[in-house]
């Protein structure tokens, strides 16, 4: 029985690991790294500095009703662009007309838009090209955001939709909560077996959300009591996608906890397991089955190998005493340890600090920040008027950029956050000063800007209950403009700071700092600290060095 199911592991190998495939299968790829594109390659080549930590997938956490402080809907969406490049927000007006091909024929279909709609897409999957979002906030009080996950259940022509255009199908059009779900599944699922990508479809509204599980023939739906977190992996389609129960486990949540010998193969009723190499005194070594790395690991150690999330508990008389999940059922429970501290008063500045978790935060599982292109939009629906006070909030990087907001209403948008500027200095930064370090600089910044948005909200809703839209709309699109440009200066202010000489950086740099860490609470200390790690490093670029200098002198 051991050599039919090495001989059926093997061939499942063959078939699987090949280049089209090896992203994120289940049983043997399910790593945190990706091959890089054509375009990100290039790129690299220009910045090599950029190329480092690629992300290789999407995260979502939905909190609904009574999980969220104010009567409203949070959704957080950090993505890992499947097509990459430079991160952008895009307003797509109502009344927009395109034409699209038909999934099955490519026959053009013609496609109005009925609610306007504000995309996170990469740059180029803007007009005058179809718009491509992986991400969205509609004028109906709708937030939609997606992870791919693994079938061979799909649309196999060359005219199947990705899941931007299904998520755009959906969004456009759909006046509530469930006529977004029904246009998600009855329409392009049951009618029009659309997509080449099966998918986790969060749908945000004002009162409540739903996670839609889906290929192109099979969808579940599941309503969202309070909170729901996931990635890149199904859970109700679990036993649907075969792949899953056949590599890994016979159900998501499958687990064991027991002893084991030398020689054991530990599995949760796939092919795949977790092989106990060597077992002293002091470790146990483990090993992936039937491919895949191993790990020492002594008692109350814990590893990710392959597929499975494994812990030491116990080593005793040669043998020991582990427990083994799913990966991913690891991750989205400490995903949840965080969440749960915050459960009835979730707010924006949760979900943000909830994006900026690393790897080494979660058990070396799947950090929610992983660099590359991954950007992340925070969408906050009210439950009182969503059509202007529903907000995103928007950081090209969420660990070297300041989240900065868009109201739905909001008649402009600063233009390096539509061009991709904002996002290419996201990037330089995240280089000078890796990951981790300026978000602690960036939360005072981030936090006033919050509290004016809060105030312009409350005014807002003042104008709106006189009848005076137009003015609410007004000032609402003023606000949002003033805390862009202001996000964006200081995020220069770090990076030319960064591409100083050591003596004007520490001296004239100091001062700056000084002044803009007053404000918001930061000890200067910290960010000359930080400033003088910032520059142990070579700098990407060598640019502004006048423009910071000159205010300088002059003042």
């Amino acid at each position: 029985m051991e050599a039919l199911r090495l001989i059926v592991a093997g061939i499942m190998a063959l078939l699987l690991l090949s280049p089209a495939a090896i992203t994120g299968v289940p049983g043997f790829s399910d790593s945190d790294g990706e091959t890089l594109s054509p375009v990100l390659w290039a790129e690299s080549k220009v910045h090599p500095d950029l190329s480092g930590g690629y992300s290789s997938g999407c995260k979502n956490i939905l909190a609904v009703n009574g999980a969220t402080r104010g009567d409203c809907t949070l959704l957080l969406k950090v993505r890992d662009p499947a097509r990459p490049g430079l991160q952008v927000l895009c307003f797509i007006p109502a009344g927009y007309r395109y034409q699209y091909h038909h999934p099955w024929t490519g026959f053009p279909l013609h496609f109005t838009v009925e609610h306007r709609f504000i995309g996170t897409t990469t740059a180029g999957d803007v007009p005058p090209n179809v718009t491509k979002p992986g991400m969205l906030l509609t004028q109906a009080g709708l937030a939609l955001g997606d992870a791919d996950t693994l079938s061979y259940r799909v649309n196999p022509t060359r005219h199947a939709w990705d899941d931007f255009d299904w998520m755009r199908y959906a969004a456009q059009s759909a006046d509530t909560l469930e006529e977004a779900v029904e246009l998600l599944t009855v329409e392009a699922i049951d009618r029009l077996h659309c997509t080449g990508v099966p998918e986790n479809i969060f749908v945000a509204g004002p009162h409540g959300g739903r996670v839609v599980e889906a290929d192109a023939y099979t969808y579940r739906v599941r309503e969202v009591a309070d909170v729901e977190v996931q990635s890149n992996y199904p859970k109700a389609l679990w036993d649907v996608h075969v792949l899953y129960p056949l590599l890994v486990a016979e159900a998501f949540n499958a687990t064991f906890q027991g002893w084991a010998e030398q020689g054991d193969v530990i599995r949760l009723g796939g092919i795949s397991g977790i092989r106990v190499a060597k077992v002293d005194g002091d470790a146990a070594t483990l090993r992936c089955f039937p491919l895949g790395g191993q790990q020492d690991l002594a008692p109350g150690a814990a590893a990710h190998l392959g597929s499975f999330y494994v812990e030491v508990q116990e080593i005793r008389d040669n043998r020991v005493h582990l427990s083994l999940c799913y990966h991913y059922y690891a991750w989205e429970n400490k995903m949840r340890d965080h969440i749960r501290a915050r459960q009835g008063d979730i707010t924006v500045r949760d979900m943000m600090n909830w994006s900026r978790l690393h790897s080494a935060e979660l058990g070396g599982l799947r950090g929610m920040c992983q660099g590359g292109y991954e950007a992340a939009t925070v969408y906050r629906i009210p439950a009182a008027h969503p059509d202007v006070l529903s907000c995103l909030w928007f950081a090209p990087d969420q660990c070297s950029a300041i989240y900065v907001p868009v109201h739905i209403c909001a008649e402009d948008i600063y233009d390096p956050y539509e061009s991709g500027e904002a996002h290419r200095v996201a990037l330089q930064l995240l280089q000078q000063y890796g990951h981790g370090n300026l978000s602690r600089m960036f939360a005072g910044p981030e936090q006033r800007f919050m509290e004016k948005v809060a105030e312009a909200e409350r005014e807002a809703l003042g104008l709106l209950a006189q009848g005076k839209r137009d003015q609410a709309v007004r000032l609402l699109t003023l606000t949002d403009l003033e805390i862009q440009m202001e996000a964006l200066a200081i995020q220069k202010m770090w990076l030319n700071l960064s591409h100083l000489p050591q003596n004007p950086a520490w001296k004239l740099g100091g001062e700056l700092l000084d002044i803009r860490t007053q404000e918001d609470e930061i000890h200067l200390a910290d960010a000359r600290y930080l400033l003088s790690a910032g520059k142990e490093k070579d700098a990407l670029y060598l640019q502004n060095r006048e423009g910071l200098l000159q205010p300088l002198v002059n003042s």
